[in-house]
């Protein structure tokens, strides 16, 4: 009568192949995800090590913004450099304005120029007469 044996074991809730059942399938979930997780960490290193190489062809290195200023929230005025030539960029708002190409001469900072000090020694040989 063994086959009364299983099913009762069967009514009972009991497992009939132990706990061996009911551990498995949760070993091999947790494993694959412990799996996945570590796929995508490996990806994200190997895309780092990849990088400089998928976007070889798609770098420009004639074209950059040298420096930007936020006018408003939505207004930031921009300045490029495309080649040996500097341009002022309006971007936000209705809509982005090329302003213009800049000269070098206005590009660079004027230089104040400062009078000379006033001479010390004449400056006492005054007060002496």
């Amino acid at each position: 009568m063994p086959g009364t044996v299983t099913l009762a074991a069967a009514r009972t809730g009991f497992p009939a192949q132990g706990t061996g059942a009911f551990v498995t399938p949760w070993l091999t979930g947790l494993a694959s995800l412990a799996v996945v997780v570590a796929l995508i960490l490996l990806s994200r290193h190997a895309l780092k090590f990849l990088e400089p190489y998928l976007l070889k062809g798609r770098r420009t290195r004639s074209l950059a913004v040298v420096e930007s200023l936020a006018i408003d929230q939505r207004r930031r005025l921009s300045i490029i450099r495309c080649d040996r030539k500097t341009g002022l960029i309006l971007t936000g708002g209705g809509s982005d304005v090329f302003l213009g190409w800049i000269d070098e001469a206005e590009a660079s900072p004027p230089r104040a120029s400062s009078p000379a000090p006033p001479d010390v020694g004449a400056r006492d040989a005054n007060r002496g007469t």
